[in-house]
């Protein structure tokens, strides 16, 4: 699990452009979805309409709840979710209660995200543009597109949206910025799924808490019949690391690298004198006379990147940079 960069100032003001309208016209006429050949519309009732929208009936509707839902930091966000529930069940009539299954349908995610077009998905995964997943750094999760002029183009691949508070859960976030984390299929759909993540259990890419996340990679060394390179995570005991790490399987799938990157790391180190491959990247950096940096020798010499901030560039940065400071190589 590692950081990303908080969305910027820019980034949420077009965030809500794009999404905010179409939000406040579902909120106020509903929405027809076709399902099996049936039409079914979807419409709140006046008094969700009301805390969704005050004055939703008047000229000057107020949009800033739906707006701040589409952008606020993790922490404001899920105290604003938190209150719109609270309103939701002070209605009267029980039956007039928006149920999250009406909330999905009415915020839109799958029509949005995942609609013929892609265009809002793909846009979103190049604003943020990491290359991996945010959960696991081990696969590459690149936004692909190709251009054939005049506004044209073919959507090949991009990363999947986990929804960090579900949304089956949590409707009034699933089209939340903050809520929509860039990963990988396993860790979005075959692992994390369904988990029920919360800030004061799980650590959150978006909420970046000094000395988190606390998790360090360490190569282990198996003895049973032959010697055998493996991977563990350490973690602060009983901390929001550790569970976020035990609830995303990322020792077991990182063990499945011990054979692999690991054994060929630590033979690459091992093959060589105490002190020469530290010496190697000090001579490569001073013999390119200026023409590459320390980041550029790092990653020639161990394909992954050196600089923390760029960790999500390249897969197995973080474990790589762990196991090699651990050996003082950097």
């Amino acid at each position: 699990m590692l950081k990303l960069p908080m969305p910027s100032v820019i980034l949420k003001q077009d965030y809500a452009n794009r999404l905010l309208q179409g939000l406040v016209d579902r909120v106020i006429n509903g929405c027809t979805i076709t399902k099996n050949g049936k039409s079914i519309h979807y419409e709140l009732d006046a008094e969700a309409k009301e805390i969704l929208i005050p004055g939703w009936k008047s000229t000057t509707p107020d949009k800033n709840k739906l707006k701040n839902l589409l952008i606020n930091e993790p922490i404001a966000l899920k105290k604003l979710n938190d209150d719109i529930e609270t309103d939701f069940n002070s209605i009267v009539d029980s039956n007039k209660r928006p149920s999250k299954k009406l909330l999905l349908e009415i915020f839109g995610y799958s029509r949005i995200f995942n609609n013929s077009s892609k265009a809002d998905a793909y846009w979103l995964a190049k604003k943020i543009g990491k290359n991996t997943c945010t959960y696991c750094n081990r696969l590459y999760a690149f936004t692909v597109e190709v251009n054939h002029g005049t506004n044209a183009k073919s959507r090949i691949v991009r990363p999947e949206f986990d929804h960090w508070y579900d949304k089956s859960d949590y409707p009034l976030m699933s089209l939340s910025l903050c809520n929509l984390i860039p990963s990988c299929p396993i860790c979005n759909s075959s692992v994390k799924s369904t988990i029920k993540f919360d800030i004061l259990t799980h650590t959150h890419p978006y909420i970046h808490i000094p000395g988190h996340p606390d998790l360090t990679f360490r190569a282990t060394l198996k003895t049973t019949g032959t010697l055998q390179w493996g991977v563990d995570i350490d973690t602060p005991f009983n901390s929001i690391e550790e569970r976020t790490v035990k609830d995303m399987k990322l020792k077991e799938i990182y063990s499945m690298h011990g054979d692999l990157e690991i054994k060929d790391l630590m033979n690459f180190c091992n093959s060589y004198p105490p002190g020469y491959l530290k010496q190697l990247f000090e001579n490569v950096l001073k013999d390119s006379k200026g023409k590459l940096n320390q980041y550029d020798v790092y990653r020639m010499l161990f394909g992954s990147e050196l600089d923390s901030s760029k960790f999500l560039d390249r897969p197995l940065s973080k474990m790589k940079y762990d196991i090699l400071h651990n050996m003082g190589i950097i």
